[in-house]
């Protein structure tokens, strides 16, 4: 029964975990035209979450997680902070596209930034955000919004960063502006291709976590694939070719008088030395693989599912993914 039970519990984590929408997004740390709302309130930093929430949140695009993208970057083969990714953006291309598999970059910059304390806490905020090819790195399309908010009393001052900012005025201010921007990039990207999962195979029939609500209709059609993981990891001689990347230290050790050997360690301008994370490392070179399975049209819709049949539900298992099938 406890198997059973985490079986059931695994499943469900896998079906929320995957998203079913194909363009994926990926943010970077802002600049800003005044350094003192950096040192003051962390813009540089927390206002890219509160657009990666605002994003999320029209349920049209896979939006990398921002905390994800500061950590995998630390176990990268180059001694850069995070934030310099901005301003090297072949760097910051090669490492998404690597990592995250992304469609675009999103820069960043705060224009305004100031909160008017007294009787009330009123903010005025103002962004520009810029859409960029993540391959050919050409700015597609930038948005500049304004956002502004008033608090009927005054409240405590928070970071960007803190979870807490989300309840000041500079934080709904924040909200607003980046809502109607996450918005103008949705209507810009127009409607992505909608990609969903096999939930069940029952008695010959498919059962996708697609529905009316996303628009499926009885006799549309849908391709089935296989999701495979591939760790192709180069070879210890190969990593630099590839990624043109050539200061990564080796520092020598000896456990004994027999065993030598070298270990990859990293190091900054000021001499700290610290020993690459493998598992973070490693992730770089996990590729998604998707074998193409079979077809299957819609003959059931209902609001939060469908049901497909396929002359060849047999090969077809769970945590398969669906895409809709391309007119020819």
């Amino acid at each position: 029964m406890f198997f059973l039970r985490s079986k059931i519990v695994l499943a469900i984590i896998l079906i929320y975990s995957i998203n079913i929408y194909s363009i994926t997004l990926t943010i970077l740390p802002f600049t800003s035209e005044n350094e003192e709302w950096i040192n003051e309130y962390k813009v540089d930093d927390g206002i890219p979450r509160v657009l990666q929430d605002s994003l999320i949140n029209t349920k049209m695009f896979n939006v990398t997680d921002y905390d994800l993208l500061v950590s995998y970057f630390s176990s990268y083969d180059i001694v850069l902070s995070y934030k310099s990714l901005v301003t090297n953006l072949q760097i910051a291309s090669d490492f998404i596209k690597e990592t995250f598999n992304s469609d675009y970059i999103i820069t960043g910059e705060v224009l305004d930034f100031n909160l008017k304390k007294g009787g009330k806490d009123a903010a005025n905020v103002k962004f520009r955000v810029n859409l960029l090819d993540i391959n050919s790195l050409k700015t597609i399309k930038s948005f500049t919004d304004t956002g502004t908010y008033t608090l009927p009393n005054n409240s405590q001052v928070y970071s960007a960063e803190d979870a807490l900012f989300s309840e000041t005025a500079l934080g709904r201010a924040s909200a607003i502006a980046l809502n109607k921007t996450a918005l103008s990039i949705s209507d810009f990207l127009g409607n992505p291709p909608l990609t969903g999962i096999i939930t069940r195979v029952e008695n010959n029939q498919i059962y996708i976590n697609l529905g009316t609500k996303n628009n499926i209709e009885k006799g549309d059609e849908f391709n089935i694939y296989k999701i495979e993981k591939i760790l192709e990891m180069p070879n210890s001689n190969q990593i630099n070719i590839i990624t043109n990347i050539s200061n990564s230290p080796k520092i020598f050790t000896q456990t004994n008088q027999i065993n030598r050997s070298y270990m990859s360690v990293r190091t900054n301008e000021k001499g700290d030395v610290w020993y690459t994370s493998e598992m973070l490392y490693k992730y770089r070179y996990y590729k998604n693989v998707e074998n193409f399975i079979a077809s299957a049209k819609v003959v059931e819709t209902y609001n939060n599912f469908a049901i497909l049949e396929s002359e060849y539900y047999d090969k077809i298992e769970p945590m398969m993914i669906v895409k809709v099938k391309d007119e020819e």
